[in-house]
């Protein structure tokens, strides 16, 4: 099935993607229109955030302005949002909290880029490739300096313990992923791990800020935070599926996981499947720094061919009605229907 051609290896990669495309999580209802609920709140929160551009200092302010102005999916202040509305309404600390949580990510990917050398985060420059790792530095630095700028109130000091959190989990995770690939773990729980302090911990937070700045006297902080868990579990096994497809809405490349020496859910289980004899040969290929786009690709074919993406799948689809379940805590209304969509996505 495999060959070096250009014709054979543009079909191998479309063979793929027509395998991953046929995966149910594809069915659901696309951010942009689940956006669409809280289009005000967003809007609010969008011209908020855009006032932390400002600076006197002219390589932040053009580090600012590049950074802050790049489109994303804003999936953090989303879910903060729709939680708090959930809840009972959004506050003025719920904004304010919101953009905190999304700086604090920020200044997350600008540290991360240094470490992993990247030049390229969702196909555009990062910091440190326009203007240098130090810059980089700095920049998440200022960031994290923002952020606290930004508690004014009452409410917003309470929340300073899950700001504190996340501040500390998130380079517990860069650091725990270091310490899997350099001592070649390749257990599920280590996996998991990495994506509770990162990806997980970052939604958890979002969605316990949004139960908790909302505008009712109930505390469903709780199950806010367990669903933001269980939902950054759901979209991170995803995003591993992802990588098995050339998406014109992910921003990620063919294979890129695998390139960059990540052990992920569907290769992990491929890797379970394997015998003995052949098993160190493929750990030993994921761990190996320079892969060409070929042999990527025949293990990408070699994982989608043993039912390892199929059985990912299954995990996603396990997180997700999780979370759905723990939504049911939550006030009955429009806006935890949405929040269940957003599960769909």
């Amino acid at each position: 099935y495999f060959s070096k051609t250009k014709k054979n290896y543009g079909f191998s990669i479309f063979f793929v993607y027509l395998h991953v495309k046929t995966f149910s999580f594809f069915k659901g209802m696309e951010i942009k229109d689940i956006a669409k609920f809280i289009e005000n709140e967003l809007n609010t929160f969008e011209k908020m955030y855009q006032e932390c551009k400002e600076s006197d200092i002219a390589t932040l302010s053009d580090i600012l302005s590049y950074s802050l102005s790049q489109k994303s999916k804003k999936i953090r202040p989303l879910i903060t949002l729709l939680v708090a509305k959930a809840c009972g309404g959004v506050s003025d600390s719920t904004f304010r909290s919101a953009i905190i949580v999304e700086l604090l990510h920020t200044a997350s990917l600008a540290h991360d880029d240094v470490l992993d050398n990247s030049d390229l985060r969702r196909n555009q420059p990062t910091i440190n490739a326009c203007w240098g790792n130090n810059a980089a530095i700095l920049y998440g630095d200022y960031l994290f300096g923002k952020s606290l700028q930004l508690i004014h109130t009452k409410e917003d000091f309470e929340l300073l313990p899950i700001y504190s959190k996340i501040a500390r989990e998130l380079p517990m995770g860069e650091l725990l992923q270091k310490d899997i690939l350099e001592k070649g773990d390749i257990s599920r729980q280590s996996y998991f791990n990495v994506i509770d302090f990162k990806t997980s911990s970052l939604l958890g937070a979002s969605a316990y800020i949004g139960a908790k700045t909302a505008q009712t006297d109930k505390d469903y902080t709780l199950y806010a935070e367990e669903f933001g868990r269980l939902l950054g579990r759901a979209f991170q096994i995803k995003d591993d599926i992802l990588d098995f497809a050339i998406s014109q809405t992910s921003g990620k490349k063919f294979g890129n996981d695998i390139k960059e020496c990540k052990f992920t859910l569907p290769i992990l289980d491929y890797i379970e499947q394997l015998e003995k004899s052949v098993k160190l040969n493929a750990i030993n290929f994921v761990k190996q720094k320079d892969k060409s786009d070929e042999e990527v690709l025949k293990f990408v074919m070699d994982i989608a061919e043993s039912g390892s993406l199929k059985k990912t799948e299954e995990q996603v689809k396990y997180y997700s009605n999780k979370a759905k379940e723990i939504l049911k805590h939550l006030p009955e209304n429009q806006y935890r229907e949405v929040l269940e969509q957003l599960v769909e996505t």
